[in-house]
């Protein structure tokens, strides 16, 4: 077995073995996807990623999404290293599926800017993918693809990504997969994720 099936085994025994002995914590996030080395989350599968229950039914029903998915947390992870790189709070990670720690719930700034992020860089990574014909739910939007009067001719206009698709994926892969908890002290933790995640992906528009 070469370097890379020996690294990627040993993770998936090291997230299992973490699991069994800490149940409560297997509520991570999809963001620890960012921080795996390439083939891990099709070893593990979707059952046994940290993703809440509807993130799990989304991944079985389509898994060929993982790898954008994974894309997306990667791209965030990055981003947020990069503005934080000199500032107290790094925006460091841990190799567990809390991903950030204490930061990812702390309903600080930090919490806000990490959930602001990590949904813009899921909105790229799967616009990309559109853009790449790599989804066989969405392409390159067609709006842009061509003009000109029956005499003139088709005039090719360029690919523009697939920027609507890529949206609503992102909402409906991290805000619809929480919508269901309602246990006390946690909703307005929830509704300003979600209004933070939100308020990430029209970011992301705006500079487009």
């Amino acid at each position: 077995m070469d370097k890379t099936g020996c690294g990627i085994h040993a993770v998936y025994h090291l997230f299992l073995l973490w699991l069994s002995v800490c149940p409560l914590c297997s509520q991570g996030s999809w963001m620890w996807l960012g921080i795996t080395s390439v083939g891990v989350h099709e070893k593990l599968g979707c059952a046994h990623l940290p993703l809440s229950h509807k993130q799990k039914e989304l991944c079985a029903r389509k898994p060929h999404l993982l790898p954008s998915i994974k894309e997306g947390a990667r791209l965030g992870i990055t981003e947020c290293q990069t503005q934080f790189k000199h500032e107290r709070w790094n925006c460091s990670t841990r190799r567990d599926p809390n991903v950030f720690g204490y930061e990812l719930t702390s309903g600080t700034k930090e919490t806000a800017f990490i959930y602001a992020v990590m949904a813009a860089g899921l909105v790229h990574a799967v616009t990309r993918s559109c853009s790449a014909g790599n989804m066989t739910e969405c392409s390159c939007d067609m709006s842009l693809l061509g003009s000109g009067s029956l005499t003139e001719g088709w005039h090719w206009g360029g690919c523009s990504d697939d920027i609507a698709f890529g949206t609503s994926f992102s909402r409906r892969f991290i805000d619809n997969s929480v919508k269901n908890i309602s246990a006390r002290g946690e909703d307005a933790l929830l509704t300003m994720n979600q209004h933070n995640s939100e308020a990430g992906r029209q970011g992301f528009l705006k500079v487009l």
